[in-house]
């Protein structure tokens, strides 16, 4: 029993020091705001990329349009400007504010925009939002798209954790003292015995643990590790999920800006003959499908198609160079008759 009073009485004691750290350093006041928040600044780099190259088309989404697609084709074939949008990584929050704030935005706006994506993504508001990734949001986003915050964060979060955002230090500031704590154990060793800054660590650990330096199986299933969430019960409930989603704000925008949007599943070696896509994500697809159709959009799925084989993809998401050419045509085959006169 006094074991366990010591116990306690060092647990509050740290997290006390803990409270009054956060406070000092990270905090402007107290109770906190519940959930992240947005600065005012709103970064341009695509909006500049669309008046400067005026396309026709533009195709947008994370690190598979770097891979999968060839503009420069794809321009040659339809006759049209053709420009990219590539954000390694982004969920479906991500790409929402940089069509709102950049595309839309734009003096000159594309007459077609085909919005690549993987499955669940674009009903699934909470992936990837922590983090880099928030930060990466905030370059994109101004203090009135609090509202994206509400979608992606707020409203995922029960009671529990609003009470403990709210009045808990540690918990509020855990990502920041995360940081902290991370920057000093990986940068103080390499300063301290080869005097390397921590962009100079930063530097090594992208080389030391880069994609290039990953065995092929592991690259494949940290990728689809990280890609788990998007499969998640609740997640391949498309009726449940699109509502609360970014899927309709996206929509949205388009139609309100004269944008034909096309959505474009891409494939993946997630699934195979051994290991099936489930049934929960054949029936989303199904039941995204009825959707689009009501909204007079437009949906092209590559996902089974048997003309990009394995030997074409270089992990389970990206294609290599032959399978870049090959789905360019496919995808120009399939939006020729969408596509800008």
């Amino acid at each position: 029993m006094r074991e366990f009073q010591q116990y306690l009485l060092s647990l509050l004691i740290l997290t006390g020091l803990v409270s009054a750290f956060v406070l000092l350093r990270f905090a402007d006041g107290y109770p906190f705001s519940v959930g992240p928040q947005f600065d005012a600044h709103i970064r341009p780099k695509y909006k500049e990329v669309l008046e400067r190259e005026q396309p026709q088309i533009l195709v947008f989404g994370d690190s598979v349009v770097y891979t999968d697609v060839d503009a420069g084709l794809m321009a040659d074939q339809l006759g049209a400007r053709v420009s990219t949008i590539t954000e390694p990584g982004a969920g479906s929050a991500l790409l929402y504010l940089i069509l709102k704030n950049n595309i839309a935005t734009a003096k000159y706006k594309p007459d077609v925009l085909i919005l690549l994506f993987h499955d669940t993504l674009l009903t699934t508001p909470d992936f990837r939002i922590s983090g880099t990734f928030f930060e990466r949001m905030d370059e994109y986003a101004g203090t009135e798209d609090d509202g994206v915050l509400d979608v992606a964060v707020r409203d995922q979060m029960n009671p529990l954790e609003r009470l403990a955002e709210a009045y808990l230090p540690p918990y509020w500031g855990r990502w920041e003292l995360r940081e902290l704590l991370l920057s000093r154990v990986i940068n103080f060793p390499t300063r301290l015995l080869f005097d390397c800054a921590l962009s100079c660590t930063e530097g090594a650990m992208g080389k030391a643990f880069g994609h290039e330096n990953f065995e092929q199986g592991q690259l494949n299933n940290a990728i689809n590790t990280a890609d788990n969430f998007l499969y998640r019960k609740e997640n391949l409930d498309f009726e449940r999920q699109v509502d609360r989603s970014f899927l309709p704000k996206i929509i949205h925008v388009c139609k309100e800006n004269k944008i034909r949007l096309v959505l474009v599943r891409v494939k993946m070696l997630r699934f195979s003959n051994e290991n099936p896509e489930p049934l929960a994500l054949t029936n989303y697809i199904n039941n995204l499908s009825v959707y689009t159709q009501r909204q007079g959009i437009i949906l092209l799925d590559f996902a089974h198609d048997d003309r990009l084989s394995t030997d074409l993809f270089r992990d389970t998401q990206h294609l290599n160079q032959n399978g870049q050419k090959i789905f360019t045509n496919l995808l120009i085959e399939a939006i020729g008759t969408v596509s800008a006169p």
